[in-house]
């Protein structure tokens, strides 16, 4: 399930993969678009209360008056009052709908909204939400009139749009207030919908109980793509669950069903190509919050270093405790964000490519567009780099979670109490805090510490107090290497390596 409020990266690929494979199974565009529709209806919610986002979802795509279900004609005839309707007019036709009253999820139920004749720009106007709506979605009102097929291959790739009403009350554009917006608590209004090969446009309707943030509506913009992929396989063929009964009569055959074929599978491809760089993109953007997120971190270390430099030798480790503490419960959540969506991130990103590759398979002379555009991208280049960023970033996260890690053992404020105590863990946890100190730098090379346990028991301690021993204890350690250090040379410093040797066993049965 997803709440439509807190939507994230994860949830779009999540949610986009089964949306591309509902409709597989499917004989129609109407089958298809109704497991579509309720499997969004359903699995949009509110995740703290479990209740339902969408009071109404409807999924509406233009056709040609002919191409209709006889049922359909009807309906138009009566909405126009007249029988003598030419054969091309274009009607915005509902697929498929899902809401809270029984009588919303059947789509001959809808009283006002089977099917919706688009007879000329005035009359489209005429009708406040499905101008702004086709506004908004990039279209002209003239396209979904009369299409024109030489622009739909650069039309298509620019349609990718959502329209938005974050008021539905105070909303010019939505009606029915009284009768539907106030007493089923419509919050917003959202669109999202594009172009399909032949010339038709469909729509995703959303009525809301929540408002979306700027985030959700950029993701839902990707959205559509997998809807787009889900119904394109019937763009060309069985529109209506019925529509076998009555093709022979009413279905033109298109005399050049290659082309059609083709134009689907460019289409395809296109949206192929648009998920795989949305998919870089989020991964570039979950790189470079990576990145920001290690620049603070190193800010906040190196900040925690100088501090614990003044107070070693004091008695301000309780204050350094709670900062370290504080610092290690702010970055663990965005750190485990990060580090757990890599994961997901690489499977998508691979899944994406085999899918590529399996077109490639079956379709290995691609149109000149498709081969110029491999050309351009290099995609062996891409996927060969994108592990060793996947890898860099796996192995930066590693790192700093064991920082994390230690730093939050090694404060353990919350467990002053007398208790069972690690001390091979309370020594390592210590290693790590004081590891820059460790390190080479211009000065002198790196200090080397040997360690050497003996079947360490748990002991009973204080942890604070044991922490802050050994923090002390090899704080010296290294302070006294240094200062010796400062009166022999490199080359002495060299022969003769600086080195901390760690030595823990049982002495009695007293006495560690």
């Amino acid at each position: 399930m997803y709440d439509l409020t807190e939507f994230n990266v994860r949830d779009l690929s999540e949610c986009g993969l089964m949306l591309r494979s509902l409709g597989k199974d499917s004989q129609s565009m109407e089958a298809a678009s109704n497991v579509i529709i309720k499997y969004l209806y359903e699995n949009l919610v509110n995740l703290q209360t479990q209740e339902k986002s969408c009071v109404l979802i409807r999924l509406f795509k233009t056709h040609s008056y002919g191409k209709l279900t006889p049922e359909l004609q009807k309906y138009v005839q009566n909405i126009l009052k007249k029988t003598d309707i030419k054969y091309d007019l274009k009607c915005l036709t509902l697929l498929a709908t899902a809401g809270e009253k029984p009588e919303w999820n059947y789509r001959d139920q809808s009283l006002g909204h089977q099917a919706i004749p688009l007879v000329n720009e005035e009359a489209i106007a005429k009708a406040p939400m499905i101008s702004q709506m086709i506004k908004q979605l990039g279209l002209e009102p003239g396209i979904l009139i009369q299409p024109d097929p030489t622009l739909f291959v650069d039309v298509e790739k620019q349609i990718c749009q959502i329209f938005y009403v974050p008021d539905a009350l105070d909303s010019p554009y939505i009606p029915a207030k009284k009768s539907f917006v106030i007493p089923f608590n419509v919050k917003s209004v959202l669109g999202c919908g594009g172009l399909l090969p032949l010339g038709d446009t469909f729509v995703v309707l959303m009525f809301l109980k929540v408002e979306l943030p700027k985030v959700t509506l950029d993701l839902l913009r990707h959205l559509t793509l997998n809807i787009k992929m889900a119904i394109l396989p019937f763009d060309d063929n069985n529109i209506f669950i019925n529509s076998g009964q009555y093709n022979i009569i009413n279905q033109v055959k298109d005399v050049n069903e290659q082309h059609n074929y083709i134009d689907n599978l460019k289409s395809e491809v296109e949206a192929l190509n648009q998920l795989l760089n949305d998919s870089q993109k989020s991964t570039i953007t979950q790189s470079q919050n990576l990145e920001k997120v290690i620049e603070e971190l190193q800010a906040k270390i190196a900040k925690l270093e100088e501090t614990n430099t003044k107070l070693l030798h004091g008695e301000k480790m309780s204050s350094l405790g709670q900062m370290v503490a504080g610092i290690a419960h702010e970055i663990t959540n965005p750190i485990n964000f990060i580090k757990g969506n890599i994961v997901y991130a690489q499977q998508y990103t691979e899944s994406l490519i085999k899918l590529l590759a399996t077109y490639q398979k079956y379709y290995p002379i691609p149109v000149p567009e498709v081969e110029e555009k491999i050309d351009e991208i290099d995609p062996e280049f891409l996927v060969k780099d994108l592990n060793k960023i996947y890898k860099s970033m796996r192995n930066g996260t590693e790192q700093i979670y064991e920082i994390i890690v230690a730093m939050r053992n090694f404060s353990r404020l919350d467990k002053a109490e007398f208790e069972k105590i690690d001390v091979q863990e309370a020594i390592d946890n210590t290693l790590i805090i004081l590891g820059s100190r460790l390190k080479a730098n211009s000065q002198y090379p790196a200090i080397k510490v040997v360690k050497e346990y003996k079947n360490l028991p748990l002991i009973d301690f204080y942890p604070n107090q044991l922490n802050q021993v050994l923090m002390n204890i090899i704080g010296n350690a290294i302070d006294a290497i240094n200062e010796y250090n400062q009166q022999r040379t490199i080359e002495e410093i060299k022969k003769n390596a600086s080195v901390i040797k760690i030595h823990a066993e049982i002495i009695t049965t007293d006495w560690l």
